[in-house]
């Protein structure tokens, strides 16, 4: 998961790269963070990455209080508590089956009386054709079709929902370029530049921009382009840890558990369903390497370093 692989950069032997995992975590408001960044803060050698644990540890600290969480706020965010409350219950969802069911056989039946009524009317029609004549027949094919549309079922009744109560699909991360739009985050003179590369970094889903987010959201010097890097920067962590959720399952269990706590139990074609298995290999399963913190972050690092290289 994107904030245990985050917890561990916590660890890692460059500075840069712990003081860059800090600005993150405490930009997205990763509340699970805290009791970590309470026991490295004694032993951390880095001046600037103390200071920076000191206020990440502040706002994780203020946010915690508040009751906040990623899985709540990912919830939220992404329609899952919305289509947990608006789901009927597993009962209700197989009474309202069967309500169909019966609804659409009453319909056929209908029909089928109506089709007798419409043969009888016809035989009559042809019997006394020279007395009715041919504007009467056309009246009476005419109050047949009006028979026949008021039968149809209305919208709503043909098992498709009636409301937009679907949480959003997950969207796997990317690795797509983020160069331009970091380059121009961090060396734009326009506010409203910076806030469009921000904005644009979080669409691309690449979780390499955190780190260049974070840095935005702490040393801009526009307070738009600050709040707007906040917000895109927790909208990309957790599109990461939702995706994440729904790959591993979790997803599944926490919409049981957001459910229970309603009272109520959830129709299987809610819940997502677990990944499916990868086809059999000839040699033993490789586990997919985790998110490497240090790759992510080494390249704003080298960034860093050129850019003090040219002052000098």
């Amino acid at each position: 998961m994107i904030e245990e692989t985050l917890m561990a950069g916590l660890d890692h032997p460059n500075a840069a790269v712990r003081l860059d995992v800090v600005r993150v975590l405490g930009m997205v408001e990763e509340t699970r963070a805290l009791d970590r960044l309470r026991v490295l803060y004694p032993a951390e050698p880095d001046e600037a990455v103390r200071r920076a644990m000191a206020w990440a540890g502040s706002r994780l600290f203020q946010a915690q209080q508040a009751g906040h969480t990623t899985i709540d706020a990912v919830c939220q965010y992404f329609g899952v508590d919305r289509a947990v409350e608006n789901t009927p219950d597993a009962t209700e969802a197989e009474l309202l089956r069967k309500l169909q069911d019966q609804f659409d056989r009453d319909l056929l039946d209908m029909k089928e009386r109506q089709n007798v009524r419409r043969a009888g009317t016809a035989l009559a029609a042809g019997l006394g054709g020279a007395v009715l004549g041919g504007a009467s027949l056309g009246a009476l094919a005419m109050a047949g079709a009006m028979m026949s549309s008021t039968s149809s079922p209305s919208s709503g009744l043909d098992g498709r929902p009636v409301s937009g109560a679907t949480r959003v699909p997950a969207t796997r991360p990317s690795d797509a370029s983020i160069e331009v739009w970091v380059r121009r985050l961090r060396e734009s003179s326009s506010p409203e530049q910076r806030a469009q590369a921000a904005l644009e970094l979080a669409q691309l889903n690449n979780p390499r921009a955190l780190p260049h987010l974070a840095a935005a959201f702490l040393g801009d010097t526009s307070a738009h382009v600050r709040e707007t890097a906040e917000r895109c920067g927790k909208m990309l962590y957790w599109s990461i840890f939702y995706w994440e959720m729904e790959q591993s399952g979790a997803l599944a269990q926490e919409m049981e558990r957001r459910a229970q706590r309603l009272g109520k139990s959830l129709p299987r074609d809610v819940v997502p369903a677990p990944p499916t298995a990868p086809a059999a290999q000839a040699g033993p399963p490789v586990d997919p390497s985790p998110l490497d913190v240090g790759e992510i972050l080494r390249k704003a690092q080298q960034e860093r370093d050129e850019r003090r290289r040219k002052r000098l």
